[in-house]
C-alpha cells in the first residue's frame, strides 16, 4: 500500500471533550475563536497520533477534505472553542472489531476526569457501521452501535440512567427527536449525544467554525487499524 492508495469508503468520526461549566458557546452567535496552540497538543495527546508533522491552511468543519487516498486518512482536524474540543479524525473510524474510538474515549477520560466525552463514527463500507459513546466523569457511561442489520446492535449501559444523571427526565427531553422506545438501531443516538453537550455545534454552525488542521504521523497500532478498518 502506497500514500497514493484509494480509499473506496466514506465515514463520520467525530470525538467531542465538553469542559465545566458544560455551557459551550461554540454554536452562538459569536463563538470563542479556535485556540490553534491548545488545537496541536490536544492533537499531539491522541493514541492514534505519534507526531504532527505539520500544520496545513485552516478549514471550515463543513469543508474538511475528505479521504480519496491513504495519504488523506493521515490528515486531522482538532477545534478548541472555549470549552468546547472537537476532533475529527480518520484513524477513529471503528468496525465492531477494531475499537478505535472506545479506546480513545477511554484514552481521554484519563486525562480529562472533569469532561463529558462523546463519540460518534459512521462507516459506509457497502453496509453500514454506526457507533455512539457517551462518557460522563464520575458517572455512567453509554455505548451503543452495529452493523445496519439492527440484530447486530449492542447497547452498553441504561440511556435513561444516563440522561438522569445529566439532569435531564427522560420522558420530557424538549424538542429533541429521541425515543428511547425505539430498538436501539432506530435511536437518533447523534440526538441523544447533543442532549449531554447542550447548545454547541449544529449542522448550521460548521460553515463558520474553522478547526485546526495538521497532518500527522500515526502510531503503529493505529496504522494498522486503519488499514484494517479502511482497506480490510
Amino acid at each position: 500500500m502506497t500514500d497514493s492508495t484509494p480509499v473506496d469508503k466514506w465515514g463520520h468520526y467525530e470525538l467531542t471533550l465538553l469542559f465545566p461549566p458544560f455551557t459551550s458557546t461554540a454554536g452562538t452567535p459569536t463563538p470563542p475563536p479556535n485556540d490553534p496552540g491548545r488545537a496541536r497538543r490536544v492533537a499531539e495527546s491522541l493514541g492514534t497520533v505519534a507526531e504532527v508533522v505539520e500544520e496545513l491552511p485552516s478549514r471550515a468543519l463543513d469543508d474538511l477534505p475528505k479521504p480519496g487516498t491513504r495519504a488523506d486518512l493521515d490528515v486531522v482536524a482538532v477545534g478548541c472553542w472555549g470549552d468546547l474540543v472537537l476532533v475529527v479524525d480518520p484513524a477513529l473510524a471503528s468496525d465492531a472489531v477494531v475499537s478505535a474510538m472506545a479506546d480513545e474515549v477511554d484514552r481521554q477520560r484519563a486525562l480529562h476526569p472533569d469532561a463529558r466525552i462523546t463519540g460518534s463514527v459512521f462507516l459506509d463500507a457497502g453496509q453500514e457501521y454506526n457507533e455512539h459513546l457517551l462518557d460522563l466523569p464520575g458517572g455512567p457511561s453509554l455505548r451503543v452501535g452495529g452493523w445496519d442489520d439492527g440484530d447486530a446492535w449492542t447497547l452498553h449501559g441504561d440511556p435513561e440512567q444516563v440522561l438522569r444523571a445529566l439532569g435531564i427526565d427522560p420522558a420530557d427531553h424538549g424538542d429533541a427527536d429521541v425515543d428511547l422506545d425505539d430498538e436501539p438501531h432506530l435511536v437518533d443516538w447523534d440526538a441523544y449525544l447533543a442532549l449531554a453537550l447542550g447548545p454547541q455545534v449544529t449542522d448550521r454552525d460548521r460553515f463558520r467554525l474553522r478547526p485546526s488542521l495538521f497532518r500527522v504521523r500515526r502510531t503503529a497500532e493505529a496504522a494498522a487499524g486503519l488499514t484494517d478498518v479502511w482497506f480490510g
